[in-house]
C-alpha cells in the first residue's frame, strides 16, 4: 500500500524564500509511522525531524494508529531555479519519494550584515544545523605559535556515549593525538554496539573508562568528572561521541589558558560537518555578551573549556537537565562572576546527523528546559515572539554575519 503524507507548509510554493521550513504528515498503513525524512536538491540534502504529534490525523484518518506522524524540514537553499525532492524512510531502511517539485528561490537584495533578512534568514544562515553549503573536507583552523612562558594546565576532558560506534573512535583519536597534558575518560551509557571494543582498544592511553547504565547525558558527565582530577587553575571539557576537536585546538587552548590567568571560560567558533565528517556550515561567534547568553544559548558545546575552579564553585552539573545542560552550567558561570572570552578559531566540529540527540524530543524536553532557564533567569514568561524579535539577539546576529563576510574576505575578526 502507497504511503499516505500530506504537506501542510509552505502554502505558498510559488514564492519560497531561501529558508526553508516545511512541515506536514506521512504514514505507512502497514508499517505505522516513518523513521527519516530529507529534502534533496542538486547540490544538498536537509535531513529533518519526524514523530511530531499531529493528533489531528489521527482523527481524520482511519488507518493512523499513531498520533505522532508529524514531520518537520529545515534548511537553507541557495537563490535561483532548482528542483526539490522530499524522501521519507521505512522500515527497511530505503528512501521513497513523497513530493517533487520545480522551484525558484529570489535572490536577497541586502546581505544579512547590513540589514537584510528576518530573524528566521538570521537564524538559519548564521547558526545552522543543517547543510548549509554543499559537503567539503574540513579545513583545520591556523592557531597562533605556542606562547606561554608557564607551565600549561592540564585538559580533564569527558567523552559521554551511548550506541555511538559509527563515530566514537574518531572522536576518541581527536583528543589523544594531541600534544597536551591531558586527563582523558570515556563514560560509555553500557553500549552493545561495538563501543566497548573501540575504547579497549585505547584503554592504555585514557585516563579511565566505564560502560555501564547511567541516568542520562548529565549524569555520564558528571561520572566522567567524577574519576579526574587536578588543580584549580586546571582546565575542564566535555565532548560528545559524534563530535571532534580539531587538529591543535587543545594546545592552542592550554596555552590561551596559561597566559591569561584571569579567565575562567573560553569557546570558540564551530564547524557542522555531516554523517561523513565532510564540512557542511560554519557558526561564526562575536565576542561573549552576556546579556545575549542570558537570552538565548548561541555558544557550541563541543568548543567549550572551563578552569576545574568555577566548577567547583557552581556546584558542577545539574543532572536534571538532559538537553540544556551547557546553557544551566554557563548560566551559573555568568552567576558565579566568571570571566568569559569567545576565541576568534574554529575550536572543534559539530556532527549533525538524524540519530542525534536535536530530534523529535527536542520539540518537547528540550524546549521545556530552553523555557525553564529563561524563566528563571528573568523571573518572569519569556514568550517565544518576544526572543524571536529581540534587538539584542538581531544585532548579535547580524555581528555574526559581519564576521563571515570578513572571514570570506580572508579577515580574521578579533
Amino acid at each position: 500500500m502507497a504511503l499516505l503524507s500530506h504537506i501542510d507548509q509552505p502554502a505558498d510554493w510559488e514564492h519560497p524564500t531561501r529558508c526553508m521550513i516545511i512541515r506536514g504528515w506521512c504514514f505507512d498503513p502497514q508499517h505505522g509511522g516513518i523513521h527519516g525524512i530529507r529534502l534533496r536538491t542538486a547540490d544538498r540534502s536537509l535531513h529533518g525531524v519526524v514523530g511530531l504529534p499531529r493528533p489531528d490525523v489521527k482523527a481524520a484518518l482511519a488507518d493512523v494508529s499513531d498520533d505522532n506522524t508529524g514531520f518537520e524540514i529545515r534548511g537553507t537553499l541557495p537563490s535561483g531555479r532548482q528542483r526539490i525532492v522530499i524522501e521519507v524512510q521505512g522500515e527497511d531502511t530505503a528512501w521513497r519519494e513523497i513530493f517533487t517539485k520545480d522551484i525558484t528561490v529570489s535572490r536577497p537584495l541586502l546581505p544579512l550584515w547590513l540589514g537584510g533578512g528576518d530573524w528566521t534568514e538570521l537564524m538559519f544562515f548564521q547558526m545552522p544545523a543543517h547543510m548549509a553549503h554543499p559537503p567539503r573536507t574540513v579545513r583545520p583552523d591556523s592557531f597562533p605559535p605556542l606562547r606561554a612562558r608557564h607551565k600549561l594546565p592540564q585538559i580533564s576532558i569527558v567523552t559521554p556515549s551511548y550506541q555511538q560506534a559509527a563515530y566514537l573512535e574518531e572522536t576518541m583519536h581527536s583528543v589523544l593525538e594531541q600534544s597536551t597534558p591531558l586527563q582523558y575518560v570515556v563514560q560509555d551509557g553500557g553500549s552493545t554496539d561495538g563501543s566497548v571494543a573501540i575504547i579497549k582498544r585505547h584503554a592504555a592511553r585514557l585516563h579511565a573508562w566505564t560502560s555501564a547504565p547511567d541516568s542520562g547525558q548529565a549524569d555520564a558527565i558528571a561520572r566522567g568528572f567524577a574519576a579526574t582530577d587536578g588543580s584549580p587553575d586546571d582546565v575542564m571539557a566535555w565532548i560528545n561521541s559524534d563530535d571532534f576537536y580539531l587538529p591543535g585546538a587543545l594546545r592552542f587552548v592550554a596555552d590561551y589558558f596559561a597566559r591569561h590567568p584571569e579567565v575562567d571560560v573560553v569557546y570558540g567558533h564551530r564547524i557542522v560537518v555531516d554523517e561523513k565528517s565532510r564540512e557542511i556550515a560554519r557558526w561564526f561567534l562575536p565576542r561573549h555578551d552576556a546579556t545575549v547568553m542570558q537570552l538565548n544559548d548561541f555558544i557550541p558545546q563541543e568548543t567549550l573549556f572551563w578552569r576545574r575552579r568555577i566548577w567547583a564553585r557552581v556546584g558542577g552539573l545539574d543532572t536534571s537537565f538532559q538537553f540544556a545542560i551547557d546553557w544551566d552550567l554557563l548560566l551559573r558561570f555568568e552567576t558565579a562572576k566568571a570571566r568569559i572570552v569567545r576565541l576568534p578559531y574554529f575550536l572543534a566540529c559539530f556532527r549533525a546527523h538524524a540519530a542525534q540527540k536535536t530530534s523529535a524530543v527536542m520539540h518537547s524536553t528540550g524546549q521545556q528546559e530552553i523555557t525553564r532557564l529563561r524563566e528563571r533567569t528573568h523571573g518572569r514568561p519569556f514568550p517565544a515572539h518576544e526572543i524571536e524579535h529581540h534587538p539584542l539577539l538581531m544585532r548579535y546576529l547580524r555581528r555574526s554575519a559581519f564576521i563571515q563576510f570578513l572571514w570570506q574576505c580572508g579577515i580574521r575578526a578579533p
